[in-house]
Order: C-alpha cells, then structure tokens, then sequence
C-alpha cells in the first residue's frame, strides 16, 4: 500500500479510538478514584460530570451515557451541568438510570439518636412523655420540612384565627397596598390573645395566611408587638392579611407550643434541636432533613440586560428518582420580584430539577417525589427542551415552571414541550402551586398530561397584566421589578390602546394546550380556573381538553386577555361554571355538561371593551332547574377605561349554539330578543352514555343544525397515551 496512504489511515484508526465516546458508571459503592467503568464505577455524580467533560475536550463520534446503578445518591451541594458539560453538535451526554434500576436524587440527610424529650418551655402537657429530641444534621443551617421515607411529616400548627379588614388601607387590583406608604401593612399580623408570642426562636417561626383566595403566604416571624398584639414579618406579602373574607384565615406554624398530636414535629435553628411525637411511639429510621431546595441545574451563560444568551445544550436525564428537597422561602427585598400573584419568584433556584440557559435537553422517564419544593424549573432562556412521561406526586409548590424574562422584546423561553406527564398532588405545601404553568413563555406544547387531586390550577399561562405595565413608577406590585422598561420606552407605541399597546412584550403567546386532561382542581384555592390563560398574549390555542369534576371552574380566559382559541374542549361537573370569558376570544364546539353555570361573562377594570368575541356551535347541556347557561354582566358593576353598551352576553358574536336544560326555551327566547342567537336552537343531544362517560352525539339532526365538528370524544384521546411507562401508570390509583 502506498505510505501516503497508509499514514493517514493509521491517524484516522488513532483518532476514532480516542474520539469514541464511551460509556460512564456510577455507584453509591464506588470510588472517585476509579476509573468509571462498569467494574470500577466512580461514586458520585459530579466526579462523573467530570470525567464527561474529558471526553468532550476529545470530541464525540456517538452519544454518550452516564449510568447510575442502583441506590441513593445523597448530594451536598447542587451538580451544575454548564457549557464545558455540553455536547456540540448533535450530540448528547445523558445521566441515566443503569438497567432501569431504581437511582434516588436526594439533598437530605438522616436525622439520628432520637430520645425522649424532656419538659420543653412551651411545650403542652398532652405532649410530655410523647415527644422525641434529636440534634439537626451537621451542615444544615435551617429547614422547613421533615421527611419519614416516603411521607412528608405534619409541622406544627396552631389554631386558625381570623381579624378585621383595615379598610382605610387603600388596595390596589392586585389586593397589594396601592400607596408605598402603606407598605407596613404588608408585614403586619394582627392577632388574637396567646395567638403569636414573642418566641426566642422568632425566625424559626412562620405565619401562614392566605389573604386573597388565589394565594397563599408562609413568611416567617421578625418581631412581636406584644403591646399592640401585632406580629412583624420579616417580610413583605403579596397583600395584606386579611385582605378578602373568603379564605382569609391565619395560623402559626413551628414552634413547640403548637406540638400537641401525633404525627407532628418542629424545629428549633437556635438549640439545633428537633422536636417529634411519632404517630407509631417510636421515630423510624428513615426521618431525614433537607439541605437543598435544588439538585440539578443545567446552566449556560445569560445576560439580563444584553439581548441574547450563551446557552447551555445537549444534556439528557432519564429514568431518576428525585425526592425530599426543602421548601421554597422569601427573602429580603423579593417584593417585585414574583411572578404572577407571587406564585413563585423570578429567576429563583427552588426546584428540583432546574435548566437556566439552555437549549436541546430532555427529561424522560424521571419521577418528583415526596418533597417541599418544586420539582422541575425552566427559567430564562429555556428552548427545546422536552419534558416527556414523568411522574410527579406530593411535591410542595409548582409541579413544572416555565420562566422567561418579564415583559421587553427579549424573548427567549420558547418552543419547550410538557407532554404525556402524570401530575397529582403538586402545591402540598404552597397552596397555589400549579401543576404546569408558564409565565412569559410562549410557543410551547403542553400535551396528553394527566393532572389530578391539585389544590390550585392544572394549567396556566400568564404575563404581567396591563395594569402593572400602566405604573412604570411602581416597583413594588407584582411583577414590577421584572419588567424591562429600558426595552419598553425605546420599542412602545403609546398611540395604542394598553391592550394593543404592551401586547408585543407578553411572551406567553402561540402556545398550544392540547388532549390534556384534568379532574378534581382548585381543592384548596377557588380563584381561577383548571386551564387559565392571563395577560398571556395572543394566538394561545386550548383545544381538546378534557375537565371533570371541579369544583368550582374549567376554563378561563381572564384578565387583559385577547386572541385565545378554546375548541374541541369537555367540561363535565364543574361547581361554578364551565368557562369565564373576558377580552377578545373564540369559544367554539366545546361541549359543555352539567355544571353550575356554562359560560360566565364579565369584564376587567382599566381595560377597553371590544365586542369582537366569537362564541359559537358550542353544545350546552344540564338536567337541572338551577343551571344558568349564561350570566348577564351590566357595565355599571365595574369601571372600565370604555364599556361596551349593552349587557354581555349580548355584545359578542354568539350564536349557533345549542342549549338542553329544563329553562332552555324560555331562555334562547331571550337571547334572540336581544339580538343574539338568531340560529341558536334547544335540542337533545342525547349523549350515547353520560354515566359510563360516553360522550358520543347520537342526535345527528342537531350536528346538522348548528354545524357542530364531531370529534374524539372517548376518554383515550385526553390524558397520557398508552406508551407511558407502565410502572408509573400502576403507581397512579386512579387510572383503571
């Protein structure tokens, strides 16, 4: 063979060899100094993580795996995945569990020597004999909760109580304090005798209380006004207590005082003692505390204030167990900070699971378990990454987060995909915790999940409603300090009005809902709705949705919201009504079944009322007396910057539906008397079988009629589809 052609065949069979990505192994049994191998397997992630990155300095020519073997890997600190750890190309690097074997992600640490306590200042006396003490875990600071195995621990608690409204305090929409000046407000508890004490513990100690119906706050204590009996927070809420007198209540959580039943425990950071009265008489062996709120982050290089951002890519997760992170807490000067309502905190590291900067990764196959925070965050620049077939339950916030940045024209957290998930139980802790929300994130496909038993929404998308953008001065509402204003001023058309105006800044927009299903929402916090779209931005499709048994809404296209799509959508049993509309929307062939109410119309302060709504072919259905198919909203209840002028319904585009309930003549009648309807007419769907939930329309006549689209109605087309995985899908008690 010729030797100009011999040596560079030798070069390339040298350079594959060193270049061929090879496989990496894990083991809670190994050693950082071995080799990886699956002999010799190294013992922690991060030294893996390494080992990674020595290969990508070579360059891959496949794919490669990390493969943890079975067993608990208990972090320290959190394993950040950069962009030395990112693939290029094609490529991708995934941490996997080995052989499908059960891998556990944990940041907590085992609580041990429990022995019996003695009196305790404070302490009741059902509890003497009954508590256990043991010392905190060397190298945890402080922590809000405790975990025996699979099961969160009860923190104790004190009485609810409830007080007067200060109704001289003028509120703003958002129910925060209009004025700055009124800001005190905002940490001020008032209470009840020997409600709050001045503990000597104080910062231990937290004041849970949900002022509003749609939130609720867990804000530690700073100081008692025994005088006044008044009790500071250390920091400021999203409104003040007390603020509505639905759901308004208060109580005290984690001080001895308050350890008076089985099942209970507290905490004090100050003596770095905790306090237990096991239910079984005995603590386990498995009670552990957290250390970390967050495990994993997947992190490039971004930039708040230049345009664009160096992502981290290329980096998969499949088939991992994470469980028993922290609670998520406020910290000093966070006010502005929050998302919407303060559902959570803009750019904050309290799940799980985290990718901040980053492009072209995947979860698969992953389960969020038994924890106090969130379980999965996109925050900022989050694009193409695809969360597919996980299982989350009992977690204590936000299920999956989505966080781009506040309203400007950097628009960067987009085209992600929330499909074919189980979500149950999220928002255990923090009540509005939603299973899947995306706040400033647009272009994305939430698809065929299943959420179920949810204390707050199922699915929301949101941006910062045009209110808060109409206060540039303002930078203590919700919201307000995110807000890229340097963008705004330079970009806005003040011609316009706020609607038209601010729309280009809301990034929620073009985002498709679709084949979700969700039962029994909203089991804790009644306002809003199962899937909620609000100050999102336009093009927002929702259709084929499946809602069942809901307490109080389906869907809402809610405040500052216009250019939303709902079609091809099943409400069935809503306590309240099966859609709230306000702004500029299309509802259109939904099927709508026995709930309190079909669709509520109603308007939003500030905003400029546009009659260019479409409600049409819609079918409307109840056995009852007492069903209301439609509110009637009169101007004259709510200020807006211009009303319509007559009464919703009768302003929209609402006709060709079909109403079946025992007052549906009667009614129809007054529809077209007031100029809508003129094709609307009352028949009998007759659903092939409700009771078996069959949904299939036998009355062809009426398809006819009102030009109805059939579509697939069997309760398979909504939900997971039948590939997701089957060890999940027997964890879940309510899939038959």
């Amino acid at each position: 063979m010729n030797p100009r052609i011999i040596l560079p065949f030798i070069f390339c069979l040298f350079s594959f060899h060193f270049s061929l990505a090879k496989d990496i192994y894990v083991s809670p049994n190994g050693s950082d100094s071995n080799k990886g191998s699956i002999e010799a397997p190294f013992l922690t992630i991060d030294r893996a993580r390494l080992a990674v990155q020595d290969e990508l300095k070579i360059g891959l020519t496949e794919n490669m795996y990390v493969n943890l073997m079975a067993g608990t890997y208990t972090l320290d600190e959190v394993v950040v995945f950069g962009l030395e750890d990112s693939p290029s190309g094609n490529f991708t690097v995934t941490y996997q569990a080995f052989n499908s074997d059960e891998v556990i992600i944990t940041g907590a640490k085992p609580v041990l020597n429990w022995v019996k306590s003695e009196s305790v200042e404070g302490m009741p006396a059902e509890s003497l004999g009954n508590v256990w003490v043991a010392d905190m875990p060397e190298g945890i600071k402080t922590f809000r909760t405790l975990f025996d195995g699979d099961q969160r621990l009860t923190r104790a608690r004190g009485d609810d109580f409830k007080m007067p409204l200060k109704t001289e305090i003028r509120r703003a929409d958002s129910q925060n304090t209009y004025y700055n000046k009124d800001r005190i407000h905002l940490r001020m508890v008032p209470y009840p005798n020997n409600e709050i004490k001045d503990w000597d513990n104080l910062s231990d100690v937290e004041v849970v209380f949900n002022p509003v119906p749609w939130n609720l706050n867990i804000i530690q204590l700073e100081s008692v006004d025994l005088k006044n009996k008044v009790g500071y927070l250390a920091f400021e809420a999203n409104a003040m207590p007390f603020t509505n007198k639905k759901h308004s209540i208060a109580w005290v959580e984690n001080v001895i005082d308050y350890l008076d039943e089985p099942g209970e425990w507290c905490v004090n950071t100050k003596t770095r003692k905790i306090y237990y009265w096991p239910k079984s008489g005995t603590p386990s062996k498995n009670i552990v505390a957290p250390k970390l709120m967050e495990y994993f982050k997947v992190a490039g290089e971004t930039f708040y204030d230049l345009p664009s951002d160096i992502p981290a890519r290329n980096i998969n997760f499949k088939g991992l167990t994470f469980t028993h992170g922290d609670r998520s807490v406020w910290f000093k000067n966070r006010k502005g900070w929050g998302i919407q309502h303060d559902w959570d905190t803009f750019d904050y590291g309290n799940a799980m699971l985290r990718f901040r900067g980053a492009e072209n990764c995947e979860v698969t196959e992953c389960r969020f378990t038994n924890s106090g925070g969130s379980a999965m965050r996109l925050d900022l620049h989050a694009q193409n990454i695809t969360i597919k077939d996980n299982y989350i339950d009992y977690v204590g916030h936000m299920g999956i987060l989505l966080v781009g940045y506040g309203p400007g024209t950097k628009d960067v957290n987009k085209n992600n995909t929330i499909q074919n998930n189980i979500l149950h139980h999220v928002g255990q802790v923090i009540w509005h915790g939603h299973a899947i929300f995306a706040w400033q994130s647009g272009e994305n496909k939430i698809a065929n999940n299943y959420i179920h038993d949810v204390p707050r929404k199922a699915i929301g998308l949101c941006g910062v409603r045009c209110q808060i953008l109409m206060k540039p001065d303002d930078n203590f509402d919700e919201a307000s300090r995110t807000i890229r204003w340097y963008d705004i001023e330079r970009t806005v058309d003040s011609t316009l009005t706020p609607q038209k105006r601010y729309a280009p800044y809301l990034h929620a927009r073009n985002n498709v809902v679709e084949f979700n299903r969700a039962e029994r929402t909203l089991l804790k916090l009644s306002d809003g709705s199962s899937i909620n779209i609000s100050g999102a931005g336009t093009g927002n499709m929702i259709r084929h949705n499946y809602i069942y048994d809901v307490p109080h809404v389906g869907f809402r296209t809610d405040d500052w919201q216009e250019g939303t799509t709902l079609v091809n959508n099943i409400v069935h049993k809503s306590g309240n009504s099966a859609f709230i509309h306000k702004g500029i929307n299309t509802i259109e062939n939904n099927i709508i079944i026995d709930c309190a109410r079909g669709i509520h119309f109603r308007a939003y302060p500030q905003q400029y009322f546009v009659p260019e709504s479409d409600i049409k072919r819609n079918i409307i259905y109840s056995t009852s007396e007492k069903f209301v198919p439609n509110s009637i909203f009169k101007w004259g209840k709510m200020f807006v910057h211009q009303a319509g002028t007559k009464s919703m319904p009768y302003e929209y585009d609402m006709d060709y539906n079909n109403y079946w309930w025992p007052g549906a003549t009667k009614d129809l009648a007054l529809k077209q008397k007031n100029g809508i309807e003129a094709n609307g007419v009352v028949m009998d769907p007759k659903f092939k079988d409700l009771e078996n939930f069959d949904y299939r329309i036998k009355n062809k006549a009426l398809i006819k009629k009102i030009g109805f689209k059939p579509f697939d109605v069997s309760i398979e087309s909504f939900g997971i589809t039948k590939d997701y995985p089957q060890n999940f899908r027997q964890k879940d008690k309510t899939l038959k």
